[in-house]
């Protein structure tokens, strides 16, 4: 015959094991749906990181491509005797080749050694033969070689707000012209549109911190100092909450130039609420489960005497 006080000593202690039990269910539940939290926090974060620095080198290829066929054409010995000889019509060819050939260009343009422009594709009379040798592609590229210039507005057609490509054409131990070749800033906003999902922003700006896309915000106004976009000037990443928006911000390594993506904080906000949402249930689930396994445990009948 079973001792009926060993019977409920057995029960509570059963019982006293699955509260514990219990308990730890709801622990382990909570710093399961408290870590899920995190990592989804942390993945919302990094998914505006990588795109930053996935814009960021599709610009800097874009910008790389086009400054080195702007470069090329500016060895090619043919176009350099052309410069030489000052038989400046002989350039059209090349100038038409380049222009066919890198569809984000607008105009190409040959200056001489004084800055006066000798040739340009689209012709423009108002501006034919004047000196532009103060102008930062031309002055930039005659004394480095060859130069990404900040945005500026472009004299003679198409009028437009652009960013110049610029190599410098030299013979016989010294400089006998310049090349270049200008960009609208819209260019910049087609080559980003793809990687914007909606809802989000991505700005491009110069070496000067001036927002180059979106085009319509080009107001001349610099960002170098801003609290997440300037240390990417200086070559470094950010990532910060800044109202409601998770923004990151990365360089574009080579010409000084950066990117800043942002993500509206409520997206990632919500996306991180379904997730601890459904971990909840299924936690609070396997909670609710053990505790009526406790209570059954604690209401258990006790063995029948003899």
């Amino acid at each position: 015959m079973e001792d009926p006080g060993l019977s409920r000593i057995t029960r509570a202690i059963v019982a006293l094991v699955t509260i514990l039990a219990v308990a730890g269910v709801g622990a382990l539940g909570t710093l399961l749906v408290l870590r899920a939290r995190d990592d989804a926090m942390k993945r919302a974060g990094t998914g505006v990181r990588e795109r930053a620095q996935v814009v960021a080198q599709v610009v800097h290829d874009a910008i790389r491509d086009d400054l080195n066929a702007v470069r090329s054409t500016t060895t090619r010995p043919f176009f350099r005797a052309a410069l030489v000889s000052k038989t400046f019509a002989q350039t059209h060819a090349y100038l038409s080749e380049l222009i066919a050939t890198h569809t984000r260009m607008v105009t190409v343009a040959v200056y001489d050694r004084t800055g006066h422009l000798v040739a340009r594709i689209p012709l423009d009379p108002a501006i034919e033969g004047k000196r532009f040798s103060q102008q930062e592609y031309f002055v930039k590229a005659r004394d480095l070689g060859y130069h990404v210039s900040s945005l500026f507005s472009q004299l003679g057609n198409p009028k437009a707000p652009v960013i110049a490509y610029s190599g410098r054409v030299f013979f016989g131990g010294a400089s006998i012209g310049v090349l270049a070749a200008t960009t609208p800033l819209t260019a910049f906003d087609s080559l980003v549109a793809p990687y914007s999902p909606s809802g989000w922003a991505i700005r491009v700006y110069d070496q000067l911190g001036q927002i180059v896309s979106p085009s319509s915000e080009a107001s001349g106004r610099t960002f170098t100092g801003d609290a997440v976009v300037g240390p990417a000037f200086k070559g470094s990443s950010t990532l910060k909450r800044t109202g409601r928006s998770l923004v990151a911000a990365a360089p574009i390594a080579d010409f000084g130039w950066a990117v800043a993506v942002s993500q509206p904080a409520k997206q990632a906000d919500e996306n991180t609420r379904t997730l601890t949402i459904r971990l909840s249930i299924l936690a609070g689930g396997a909670f609710l489960l053990a505790l009526i396994a406790a209570v059954l445990a604690w209401f258990r009948r006790a063995p029948a005497t003899a």
